[in-house]
């Protein structure tokens, strides 16, 4: 797309009634019938305004009969192979790129950061800003800053795929309505490439990294490091996602981002971009959370802080581009269960609690005193969180058949958490200073038992079962958080723990478990590096339990080497 502005070919003769099916820029942001007349039209001769128009990429049925006459022809482009990739052999569905923009949504303009030195112009009002306008000078496509031509099809891919593990980015129909900066364009793209055959995400990883990092501080340039943290880490890019999590942790203070006032102030009153500030806070809480119990960093720094920022809304109001209701608050959030009348809390909130849990298992391992009683106290608490959900939220699954994947993470990290808990108390390994090991990454009083050894071992199993059927719920694997990976690595070596105990006796259905999450691990390997190399390991202490009888020895998997010597076994899967 070499001119992105291109004016529009004489339409012939006008029909005799129906609209115009060609509208100019301006016409469309403000809302305005169009008569679609060329080179300006009506309403912007009239006005004196700047018409300009851009192409709509809809509608493209594939190569054209040339090309398919002549299959000798020149290599296929990009854009030729997004077009004829099958999105049914990686389980996409209803990929439909469609770049024209509807205007079915008002522009919203944006707020600018105090920052003299911000260079985003995501957040500039273009009202009052020395800064070029750039939808009138080059428009917001897709393909407007492409580094490889014809990758656009890359974003409604990641909209598809990652979006709704880690809903941060504004809704897609919002996401060109103002200045998308090429440095986030680019993650966005690069997460994509992983879920389809037409590209390859190589291409965008030598300089994706670096290109975020020499940017100023801005909201965008947050949003991209904490992208950027959770794929690296599914890459198994380890030491690369950390680095990525401390910038965007450092970012975020910097910028105040975990007050309650930023959102408002910032967002100049379009409750989209405030919304979605506060996501972007709550959602690097939920990160950093997952990745300290990884390992990937000793303390965890966003929950060191008072929890001022509003909770998020429901999916679907967001999506949908909703204004949503006033935001409650954490202290809201736990004082439901002594409240007369039950107030409903979205599933990101739930998924907001569940790493509260997490942390708070993370935080004790390194007590030396009354360690006892914070392990009494926080399995109450993952009971407690069971307990006290609503039926709406109970339910993973909707009545459409889809899944809620924010309640779908939440269960997955509260059993995470439960087995992390459990597990090095139990009497499933051969040796505390094993579990210690293998949970906690350093000996220490950690393994010392709050119940009997037998009882820690039942909760750890019953996390694990949990965890597990997880993984049967009939959808697209490739769908859900990556930190899945990790949540069934942790179920997969309780179960196998418990296997050995009863000399490589392993029942049916604890068999049939290992061999869905084998089978989930070789799904997920198809896009994330670091199931492929979790499930061989996996596989040969499988083959070793059954078959010998003998308790899984922890360097048989190699996840010292594996997750860097981390805290927990469970940290990538589970969080996200």
């Amino acid at each position: 797309m070499n001119d992105p502005f291109v004016p529009a070919k004489n339409p012939g003769p006008t029909k005799a009634a129906g609209p115009s099916l060609l509208a100019c820029l301006l016409c469309r942001h403000k809302h305005l019938k169009c008569d679609g007349k060329t080179p300006v039209c009506g309403r912007c001769a009239a006005t004196g305004s700047e018409c300009q128009y851009t192409p709509s990429r809809r509608g493209y049925k594939g190569p054209s009969k040339k090309r398919r006459a002549n299959p000798s022809s020149p290599e296929q482009t990009p854009a030729d192979l997004a077009a004829s990739f099958d999105p049914q052999s990686i389980g996409l569905v209803n990929v439909t790129p469609d770049w024209s923009l509807q205007n079915t949504v008002p522009f919203m303009p944006v707020a600018t950061f105090p920052s003299s030195s911000s260079t985003s112009p995501g957040l500039t009002d273009y009202t009052n800003s020395s800064q070029p306008i750039r939808f009138t000078n080059d428009p917001l496509t897709p393909d407007s800053s492409a580094s490889v031509p014809g990758d656009g099809y890359l974003i409604d891919i990641y909209y598809t795929y990652f979006h709704p593990s880690h809903p941060i980015l504004p809704p897609l129909r919002f996401l060109y309505r103002s200045y998308l900066p090429t440095f986030l364009e680019q993650v966005i793209k690069f997460i994509g490439a992983h879920f389809t055959p037409a590209a390859s995400s190589e291409t965008y990883r030598p300089t994706v990294v670096s290109n975020v990092k020499e940017q100023e501080g801005s909201i965008e340039k947050l949003q991209a490091l904490l992208l950027l943290a959770v794929v690296l880490h599914s890459r198994n890019e380890r030491p690369e996602a950390g680095e990525c999590l401390a910038a965007a942790v450092d970012l975020a203070f910097e910028l105040g981002l975990q007050t309650q006032s930023f959102a408002t102030a910032m967002s100049d009153g379009d409750p989209i971009r405030a919304e979605c500030l506060r996501r972007t806070w709550w959602e690097l809480f939920i990160i950093e959370g997952m990745l300290t119990a990884l390992g990937v960093q000793s303390t965890y720094r966003t929950n060191m802080v008072p929890p001022e920022v509003g909770l998020p809304c429901e999916e679907r109001i967001y999506q949908d581009g909703l204004a949503p209701p006033p935001p409650p608050t954490i202290a809201q959030f736990d004082n439901r269960v002594f409240a007369d009348e039950e107030r409903d809390f979205s599933s990101f909130t739930y998924r907001i609690e569940a790493v509260r849990i997490l942390g708070r298992v993370v935080g004790i391992q390194d007590m030396v005193e009354g360690q006892q009683d914070h392990v009494e106290a926080i399995d109450a608490r993952i009971t407690s969180w069971f307990h006290h959900l609503p039926e709406s939220k109970a339910e993973l699954l909707r009545p459409d058949g889809s899944v809620d994947e924010m309640m779908f993470q939440a269960t997955m990290i509260v059993n995470g958490a439960s087995i992390y808990l459990h597990f090095p108390r139990s009497d499933l390994l051969s040796s505390p200073a094993m579990a210690a090991e293998v949970i906690c990454g350093h000996h220490g009083p950690c393994s010392i038992p709050a119940f009997s050894h037998h009882a820690h071992a039942m909760k750890a199993l019953k996390a694990a079962s949990e965890i597990s059927s997880l993984a049967s719920i009939r959808m697209p694997v490739v769908k859900h958080t990556p930190f899945f990976i990790c949540a069934l690595v942790m179920s997969s070596i309780v179960q196998l723990a418990a296997c050995s105990v009863k000399a490589g006796q392993m029942p049916d259905p604890s068999r049939d478990r290992l061999t869905l999450t084998i089978g989930v691990f070789k799904s997920l390997a198809r896009t994330w590096a670091i199931s492929q190399t979790i499930m061989r390991q996996i596989k040969a202490v499988s083959r070793d339990v059954m078959d010998m009888g003998l308790r899984p020895a922890m360097d048989q998997i190699d996840l010292t080497t594996l997750l860097d010597n981390g805290r927990f076994l469970m940290p990538d899967g589970l969080m996200r």
